[in-house]
């Protein structure tokens, strides 16, 4: 009897193992993972110019989905329409170079006459240096840069080319009354030169690039001293940025792994960027080194934005008389928890 006992506890031993082992096999193959929930942000860019390749990647590459994120972008024509989306609830973020974001700080006719809602960047994606070009038609007698006077300049105003422009006037001793603006969103900046309204267009790249290969030897970059650098900023209202906390860190996180990708596959980057901007991938080639893509909050941001706070007082484009402390239109909460490392404003 003892033997015949220690049989049967082997074999109930062995049933259950088999059995448990079916029920983990058959809920292996039966279990389906639920997809994950994503949320919807949308994101004001602008659609033509080169600092939005990691925007364009992120995409792509399925980043800002990794990151629980579904991200429509509002493809506009500069990031000054793409800031007054944002003040009027269009887009949840918005892109912006350093001039918009002064201007809606001094200005306060800067959005239809109506106040300003309380907004802080909250990352700088790039940092770049000669994005601003000047380029004119040789054959309307322009063969330097004194030749504009008397002659009629297309000009996106009050975007970052109003301050390129007043910084090269300046160094050529040239007044703005010596000029007629003709005032035109960069992508009719190459209509416009190309039908003869304008004899000059100041702008960035890639329509720089774009205008003088379209204009061939009828072209001419004029050319400037300055090391005009610019920033391409990531804005939110503050309302916005206090409920959403963990969705500003989702979109910086999908931010890094695309400039990640980027520095690890340039050459299928530039193609994405050529397809995105219609530019063709030689000018893209030829302009990749003048940009960095990488998240920070820098001092050096702080630097570009009190110049031009400076210079828009000095051209009484301000309505607002009392000191303006920038800090404290920076958060930096959701780049303190995704890249501390990038944050060398002095605190």
């Amino acid at each position: 009897m003892p033997n015949a006992c220690y049989i049967n506890s082997r074999n109930s031993k062995a049933g259950l193992l088999f059995t448990l082992l079916c029920s983990v096999i058959i809920t292996d193959c039966t279990y389906q993972e639920s997809p994950q929930e994503l949320t919807s942000v949308t994101v004001g860019i602008t659609t033509s110019f080169l600092g939005e390749a990691a925007t364009f990647t992120a995409s792509e590459q399925g980043f800002f989905k990794d990151h629980g994120l579904d991200v429509t972008l509002q493809r506009n024509s500069s990031g000054s329409v793409s800031i007054r989306a944002l003040f009027r609830e269009e887009v949840d973020i918005a892109h912006a170079a350093e001039t918009p974001v002064i201007y809606s700080l001094l200005d306060t006719t800067y959005i239809e006459e109506q106040p300003v809602p309380p907004f802080k960047i909250f990352a700088d994606m790039i940092y770049a240096d000669e994005v601003q070009k000047i380029i004119a038609r040789k054959d309307h007698g322009i063969t330097g840069p004194r030749d504009i006077a008397g002659k009629r300049i297309g000009l996106d105003q009050n975007t970052q080319l109003d301050y390129f422009l007043d910084s090269f006037l300046l160094e050529y001793q040239l007044s703005r009354d010596r000029i007629t603006l003709v005032d035109r969103e960069p992508d009719h900046h190459i209509e416009a030169i190309q039908n003869g309204e304008v004899d000059v267009v100041v702008t960035w790249e890639p329509y720089a690039s774009h205008i003088q290969q379209s204009l061939g030897e009828k072209a001419i970059r004029l050319e400037t001293q300055l090391t005009y650098s610019s920033l391409w900023m990531a804005t939110t209202l503050d309302s916005y940025a206090e409920a959403n906390p963990d969705i500003l860190k989702a979109y910086l996180h999908a931010l890094r792994d695309a400039q990640e990708y980027i520095m690890n596959h340039p050459d299928e980057s530039q193609e994405l960027l050529a397809r995105e901007t219609g530019v063709s991938i030689e000018i893209i080639a030829s302009l990749w080194h003048t940009i960095d893509y990488k998240l920070s909050l820098s001092e050096r941001m702080l630097i570009l934005l009190e110049d031009q706070v400076r210079w828009l007082r000095h051209n009484n484009g301000s309505h607002r008389t009392a000191p303006l402390n920038l800090e404290e239109y920076i958060n930096l909460g959701p780049m303190h928890s995704v890249h501390p490392d990038g944050i060398t404003v002095i605190q």
